[in-house]
């Protein structure tokens, strides 16, 4: 039990004492290595449009999905289906992503 308790120390503190990478704050698109293209305007586009245009959207919360999918679980298997949409819930808030 020491022993583990003394690796585990030393595997946390390592990179506190010797400057592991930095990795801030990601987004898990970024943690995986996901790199987004660059989007560019059309030149004859006004401001205004494209401010219209590029209005941020916001996601559908992990909650309300879970929501959303153990209202469809109906018949023989809803048991089975709200234990799959409550993995789901935990895999969602885990990383982000609703598990396919």
């Amino acid at each position: 039990m020491i022993l583990v308790s003394v690796m585990l120390a030393i595997y946390l503190g390592w990179p506190l004492a010797f400057g592991g990478k930095q990795r801030g704050l990601e987004t898990p698109a970024e943690a995986r290595g996901v790199v987004a293209a660059p989007v560019s305007a059309a030149k004859h586009t006004r401001p205004v449009v494209m401010a219209k245009l590029a209005a941020p959207v916001r996601p559908e919360s992990c909650y309300k999905r879970y929501q959303r999918e153990v209202k469809l679980c109906t018949g023989a298997t809803a048991a089975a289906c709200k234990l799959g949409a409550a993995d789901h819930w935990d895999m969602c808030e885990a990383t982000g992503f609703w598990p396919n």
